[in-house]
């Protein structure tokens, strides 16, 4: 079965373009841009991926209300535009390949990867 991953991204550009990347990398991908409509579609999918036209207020809230409702999705959180497509694909098999009951968050920031103490229940 083909993962699922949520693109969370007020660009609809470059969210097209990141879709075209995943699909092409085996996975399925679901688009908005609404903050309203990413949190019951997150429970659909195995992760979301946050983009970094949302400030991290709004992405750490995003990161709460689906940890919320459903502890065991990935959450991809981007605090800046990855210059290369071949980055993201390496984040998002570095999220799915975490061990069981490590942290379901990591927040890409422009020089390190944070993984947040959070963990599934």
């Amino acid at each position: 079965m083909h993962k699922t991953i949520l693109l969370v991204s007020r660009d609809r550009n470059l969210q097209a373009t990141r879709a075209s990347v995943l699909e092409q990398a085996g996975y399925r991908t679901i688009r908005t841009a609404s903050l309203t409509s990413a949190v019951p579609l997150a429970s659909h999918c195995q992760m979301s991926i946050i983009g970094h036209t949302f400030s991290p207020a709004e992405q750490d809230h995003f990161i709460d209300l689906v940890h919320e409702a459903n502890p065991s999705v990935f959450v991809l959180c981007l605090r800046y535009a990855l210059a290369q497509p071949s980055m993201l694909l390496r984040h998002v098999e570095d999220c799915f390949g975490a061990p069981p009951g490590g942290s379901r968050i990591c927040v890409i920031e422009r020089n390190n990867v944070v993984a947040w103490p959070k963990k599934a229940s």
